[in-house]
């Protein structure tokens, strides 16, 4: 969310660079039944990847399997 911005707007980024809280978020995804997690939006295949990446590294952290 966009501090000077007084409507909703969401700037999408990618995974680890926002203000997102990935530990909540995967903690809670991780307590329903086969819900997929996807990534969108990036320009390029390294982007994907470094997202991804960061994912992976947030669950393993938190002991969540992926």
């Amino acid at each position: 969310m966009q501090e000077d911005i007084y409507t909703p707007h969401l700037t999408e980024t990618r995974a680890g660079l926002g203000k997102m809280d990935y530990t909540a978020f995967l903690t809670e995804l991780s307590k329903l039944d086969q819900i997929p997690l996807m990534i969108e939006h990036l320009q390029n295949a390294e982007e994907y990847q470094l997202a991804a990446g960061y994912i992976r590294s947030v669950a393993a952290e938190n002991g969540i399997s992926m």
